[in-house]
């Protein structure tokens, strides 16, 4: 009996999906995930998932949830009034797009981390549960089926999914060469990225996202790089996205300190750039070691309209009620301090123990100071019977995979050179001397880590 028919963009999916070596990893890993019960299971040292503050914020949460009333039903559904030059736009569903209880400590948190020019209000924020599922929210309410948005490479590997997945919205690789990133040499590689893709005729480029810190090179942009953003965005009639999903997580490292500046402390007016271009990403995944919660936050505060487009689909990203609760009552607590502190702390030990393996090994990676992970350069260890460089990376995964450690492939960053591969040093320490230890027999080198009795 043949399968009943599915929609036409639903079998593309599974087509891109099949064709996906990436994906193929990640259903291995994820199928099969190293537990006590699971010792021969997968250790994740790739996706970003810092779980070095784990028994902290257990705590926290079991002690500090507290529901209303409210966050068994569908919320305090309000009206907000948007006011702008020529436009006036009154929308219901306050609630759909985040309660009053996560838009009161949100408006703070904003203030004392992010140090926003103009004060994040209600009527600026949208929540949404992840960041996934905002982006393509952002994606449909910017552009038209088959129009592009602009990256830097590398990037961050889920992008071209979450844009093109329901939205069908394209990635634009702006290639940016090795010694450029974070500065005005990257600006420079997307110039030429526009003026070549514009003269060959090609789809519309609505917006460029840039991530800051950046994932996966791990540094933080300057603000003099922000602003030639900010310009270059103006100039290309553009949307500026920044993600600033690891704001937080920048930590004591080998490398110069870069302060954090969030796109909200750049006066883009004074620059003569539109502030209604400007869209800043951030949730609660990466600095407060919560993927599984699923919360995404976007603000954008000079742009009444985008913000009334997004939230008449509030319905679609509505975040659970017990999540909200708990964000705020961190974001809220005097301890918050307190666990931003501890926590960058353990990301430097851990960054600075995994560096020194690296180091141990000879193994070169790009040194960094903010994120989850570092940049590590595999290619002498590439097989030498593969045709070609990628070949070559797709088989070092698969390898890494069946001796039970995932790491992330560079190809699905964008690198541009074959044979790095992402690895993520904020999971628990035993896991990361588990997952080193199979590195090691991966590679052929010396065991250094022993991980659990008989890893070696």
């Amino acid at each position: 009996m043949e399968p009943l028919r599915i929609s036409k963009r639903s079998q593309a999916l599974l087509d891109r999906g099949r064709d996906n070596p990436l994906l193929h990893a990640l259903i291995r890993t994820f199928g099969s995930q190293y537990s006590d019960a699971n010792p021969s299971g997968v250790i994740n040292c790739g996706l970003a998932e810092n779980s070095l503050m784990l028994e902290w914020l257990t705590a926290f949460f079991e002690k500090n949830l507290k529901l209303e009333p409210t966050d068994f039903t569908y919320g305090d559904i309000k009206l907000l009034s948007f006011q702008a030059p020529s436009l006036t736009l009154r929308t219901a569903g306050t609630s759909l797009v985040g309660s009053t209880r996560i838009f009161a400590a949100l408006g703070p948190f904003y203030t004392s981390y992010f140090a926003p020019i103009t004060p994040v209000l209600p009527q600026h924020l949208i929540c949404a549960n992840g960041l996934t599922p905002m982006l393509d929210a952002l994606a449909t309410a910017l552009c038209d089926p088959g129009e592009l948005i602009l990256i830097p490479t590398p990037y961050y590997n889920s992008f071209p999914d979450d844009l093109s997945g329901k939205a069908r919205v394209e990635v634009l690789n702006g290639i940016v060469p090795d010694g450029a990133h974070g500065e005005l040499g990257e600006i420079a590689a997307l110039e030429e990225t526009m003026q070549a893709h514009t003269k060959s005729g090609g789809a519309k480029v609505r917006a460029v996202l840039v991530t800051n810190p950046h994932n996966p090179l791990g540094f933080v942009y300057r603000r003099e790089i922000l602003e030639a953003y900010a310009r270059f965005a103006e100039k290309w009639d553009l949307y500026l996205i920044v993600d600033e999903i690891y704001a937080l997580s920048i930590y004591e490292s080998d490398l110069p300190a870069v302060p954090f500046t969030s796109i909200l402390n750049v006066d883009v007016a004074s620059l003569g750039v539109n502030p209604a271009r400007i869209i800043q990403l951030y949730g609660m995944s990466k600095d407060f070691g919560a993927n599984g919660f699923r919360v995404g936050v976007m603000v954008v505060q000079h742009n009444p309209l985008l913000h009334g487009a997004i939230s008449a689909g509030g319905m679609l990203l509505k975040i659970g009620s017990p999540v909200d609760a708990l964000w705020s009552s961190l974001l809220t607590s005097p301890n918050l301090p307190l666990y931003l502190t501890l926590n960058q702390a353990a990301l430097s030990s851990a960054y600075k123990f995994t560096t020194t393996w690296l180091t141990s090994h000879s193994i070169p990676f790009r040194p960094a100071h903010s994120g989850h992970f570092v940049l590590i350069d595999l290619r002498a260890f590439l097989p030498t019977s593969s045709k070609t460089d990628l070949e070559g990376e797709l088989a070092l995964l698969a390898k890494f995979v069946s001796e039970g450690v995932y790491l992330g492939p560079g190809f699905s960053y964008g690198v541009k050179t074959k044979g790095f591969f992402r690895l993520t040093f904020s999971i628990r320490r035993e896991l990361l001397e588990i997952g080193m230890a199979r590195i090691e027999r991966v590679l052929g080198l010396q065991a250094s880590v022993r991980g659990k009795a008989g890893e070696n």
